[in-house]
């Protein structure tokens, strides 16, 4: 068996995952607060804090001897950075932690961005509230504020002026970057971008080899992003892979993988559509949320966790493309939304076969389940995956999918 160690939060699914490979003999490195979604017996290294790198990876040498170790993988965004620290640190293949902070800190990536003349909203980094007032008087109204650290929309707030940085909505959010009651939530410093009129955002799934993308599929939101909490069914869906604006993005996404110095590795991309033309969002080397992952493998075969837990581990990847016969064409996922409270009544996988060109439902709660904590742009009750025969039928087939759904909480 090959010895590994993987940094996790709170992924269950891929962490059993891993667990079950009988190939594989698996150490955790993981907070105290999410040790109940093991097993029991299983090997478990606790960390204070897996934001600190380099605590992280000095936790794990005195606990361990490791120097049998074969590989160390991560299993979320928040501890890929003391992942890959601790890969270097013992000399292992994968990641590098400099490609790493590239695809998770906002400011590092916007400057790789900038520096290779990739287009992208003006940004300037900032540790408190007068910073931001500062950054904003530079960049302009409006602006948008983000924790450079971070997936999702969480802890992302648009200010129009400078009244609303000091009125109780923003003193609020100030409070709590500057107080994070966990290791989850965010904090100072955040990055300071102009908030531009988006027409369209669009999301590029990718997988690099030896430096060379080798697959790639264009895909886009029903909304910005940013609107998620605007409430309703949310998604994305695949687009014509030969369009002028899928081979645009294809090409932004090339030269950003470039720019952050990614050799091997799963991306993805966040693209912006506006009235200056194509903007860069953000790139990740990690696998698209929500159902990204089944949207894609509908559409080509490909696994993006497959694809990354292979890299990962020093393993090739290789997959095999549907047959023509079934050929599912364009492919949308949606999103259902959630409330907080216990569960009374949730739409069922059947609910759903009267949308056009439905595939599949998965629903993931069921009466008696308790939603708490955060909800953000990760949060959801269960996917629909439908065919796209025309892309102008978009609206309906979210409308079909709204009247269907349903959610009763107490």
């Amino acid at each position: 068996m090959k010895p590994i160690i993987v940094v996790n939060t709170g992924d269950k699914i891929h962490a059993e995952s891993l667990l079950a490979r009988s190939d594989l003999q698996v150490t955790f490195v993981t907070e105290e607060r999410f040790i109940n979604i093991y097993p029991q017996n299983t090997d478990i290294i606790v960390v204070e804090d897996l934001n600190d790198p380099t605590d992280t990876t000095k936790s794990v040498i005195n606990q361990r001897d490791c120097n049998h170790y074969k590989a160390v993988v991560s299993l979320s965004e928040r501890a890929a950075p003391a992942a890959a620290y601790l890969r270097s640190y013992l000399g292992l293949e994968g990641i590098s932690f400099d490609t790493i902070m590239n695809c998770t800190n906002k400011y590092a990536m916007k400057r790789r961005f900038t520096a290779k003349g990739i287009p992208t909203a003006a940004y300037s980094i900032a540790n408190s509230v007068q910073e931001i007032l500062v950054s904003a008087k530079k960049i302009g109204w409006p602006i948008i504020v983000k924790p450079i650290f971070g997936a999702g929309t969480d802890a992302t707030k648009v200010f129009q002026n400078e009244d609303e940085l000091y009125s109780n909505s923003g003193i609020e959010y100030f409070n709590k970057l500057k107080n994070p009651n966990t290791t989850s939530e965010k904090q100072f410093p955040v990055i300071v971008e102009e908030f531009v009129d988006v027409n369209t955002e669009l999301h590029c799934d990718g997988y690099v080899q030896d430096g060379k993308v080798i697959f790639a599929i264009v895909s886009k939101y029903i909304k910005p992003v940013i609107e998620y909490s605007t409430g309703g069914v949310y998604g994305s869906y695949t687009i014509d892979s030969t369009s002028p604006l899928a081979s645009q993005v294809l090409d932004m996404h090339i030269q950003a993988v470039k720019a952050v110095g990614l050799k091997n590795g799963v991306t993805h991309f966040e693209v912006f559509q506006t009235a200056k033309g194509l903007l860069a969002g953000e790139l990740a080397c990690r696998p698209g949320g929500g159902g990204i992952r089944r949207m894609l493998q509908l559409q080509s075969g490909f696994d993006s966790w497959d694809a990354h837990l292979a890299i990962s581990l020093g393993e090739k990847y290789t997959w095999e493309r549907p047959n023509k016969s079934k050929d599912f064409g364009q492919i949308a996922q949606f999103m259902l939304p959630v409330k907080r409270g216990i569960i009374k009544n949730i739409s069922s996988p059947i609910d759903f076969e009267k949308v056009e060109g439905f595939i599949e439902a998965d629903i993931r709660l069921k009466p008696g389940d308790e939603v708490s904590g955060l909800i953000d742009s990760a949060a959801i009750s269960g996917l629909v995956f439908v065919r796209v025969k025309d892309e102008n039928n978009i609206e309906n087939i979210i409308s079909m999918v709204d009247e269907v759904f349903f959610l009763e909480v107490n």
